[in-house]
């Protein structure tokens, strides 16, 4: 036998060899995984519930450290709208109240939870960037179905704890304070506020309701009815009323109509001891509300001139119109901090919406408390802080009103 011949009987006994080698480590395997499903239950490992959450958990625990600790002061307000101080205010405040999802549960270790800074944080954020809860569950580290859960526990917290300060009716105290600062700013007594409305667009409205929803931005929207002062403060707030129906027929059914009618104005007027007043020598009974040409005759309503002709009447225009972008201001800082009222509503039912909308002025009216008094524990003052306010370039005469 030649050596090309020995060379190729010698690889297939090799490659024989290997074969027969690698059968019977398989049946080896195949004895050792039958004697293992022979072993009494009691050898087996036994798997603890939660034993798959360990990485989970480690999410949680570094998403603590990390979810808001390393942001400074400016940086967090950037982010958040809210400032760290109110923040906290907020973390106390709600986690101690007894709604369910704010508890910490007792049989359950506290890694395995979701903290309360997070449940917090996600749907603030969520109002402040106008998305929708599930955009931030990577970062939360939350199911889409948690997170939203989250989003309206947080609303009703909200208006459960804080709509009875920061979305009151103004009290005598409160009235005197309002013209007071009406008075420094725009040289004027007796105004209480400014009046308009402002549509949101609900993009997800149900086709069934579209017709009597779609109004003046040419797509279903919901009207906000809404007084404020100069710091921006909303003082009266309606929500809900169709986009196809104009500002006239908002207020034939606002509350502010039915109190002015009532006499609670009047009433709260008398005990506040704010008039009569006088502009010029001129004396008045009633305070006034600023309004644009649309709102009826009312004699609280202050309008201005429609086709100004005199050197007065365009003196007086100037200075109404100036006056009343108080709440065009307003609306658009409430717009811009809580793009949620700003962007298409994304939401099906309109009672949520109604209640994202009240979230979003009590969050409002929060900031602007803090910003004029600086302490997020104290009560808002209109006046507390006149020195900060500029005053208008001149006074109103008797022929102005």
């Amino acid at each position: 036998m030649d050596a090309n011949k020995r060379k190729i009987v010698v690889a297939a006994l090799e490659a024989g060899w290997a074969f027969m080698s690698e059968m019977a480590n398989d049946e080896d395997e195949g004895r050792e995984a039958t004697d293992h499903r022979k072993k009494p239950r009691s050898n087996r490992r036994k798997f603890r519930h939660g034993d798959a959450r360990h990485c989970i958990n480690r999410d949680y625990l570094g998403i603590r450290g990390d979810l808001a600790t390393p942001l400074l002061g400016a940086e967090f307000k950037a982010m958040f709208r809210v400032s760290r101080s109110r923040f906290q205010v907020l973390l106390e405040d709600i986690g101690a109240s007894e709604i369910r999802l704010y508890q910490k549960k007792k049989n359950l270790d506290v890694d395995e939870q979701a903290s309360l800074e997070a449940k917090l944080l996600l749907p603030i954020k969520t109002l402040a960037y106008g998305v929708p809860p599930h955009t931030f569950i990577d970062y939360f580290q939350m199911s889409p179905e948690y997170a939203r859960e989250c989003c309206r526990q947080f609303d009703i917290a909200v208006k459960k704890i804080y709509a009875q300060e920061y979305r009151r009716l103004p009290t005598s105290d409160d009235l005197r304070s309002i013209l007071q600062l009406q008075r420094h700013v725009h040289q004027v007594d007796g105004l209480f506020g400014s009046l308009d409305c402002s549509h949101t667009i609900w993009k997800n409205c149900p086709k069934a309701w579209a017709g009597s929803y779609t109004g003046k931005p040419g797509s279903p929207s919901i009207i906000l009815e809404a007084v404020v002062d100069y710091h921006m403060f909303f003082w009266h707030a309606s929500y809900g009323y169709t986009g196809n129906i104009g500002d006239l027929n908002v207020l034939a059914q606002s509350p502010l109509l039915e109190r002015m009618v009532d006499g609670s104005f009047h009433t709260l007027e008398n005990e506040a001891s704010v008039v009569p007043f006088k502009i010029g020598d001129q004396e008045f009974t009633k305070c006034f509300i600023l309004t644009d040409g649309i709102y009826p005759k009312f004699s609280r309503f202050v309008k201005g001139v429609k086709e100004p002709i005199t050197e007065e009447e365009k003196k007086y225009t100037a200075w109404q119109e100036g006056a009343r972008k108080d709440v065009e201001r307003a609306f658009g800082v409430l717009k811009c901090t809580w793009q949620f009222l700003d962007r298409p509503i994304l939401k099906l039912k309109l009672s949520e919406v109604a209640m994202r909308t009240t979230c979003c002025i009590i969050l409002h009216n929060m900031l602007t408390a803090d910003r004029v008094m600086g302490d997020p524990r104290a009560r808002y003052v209109p006046c507390a802080s006149l020195d900060e306010c500029p005053e208008r370039t001149f006074k109103m005469s008797k022929e102005g009103l």
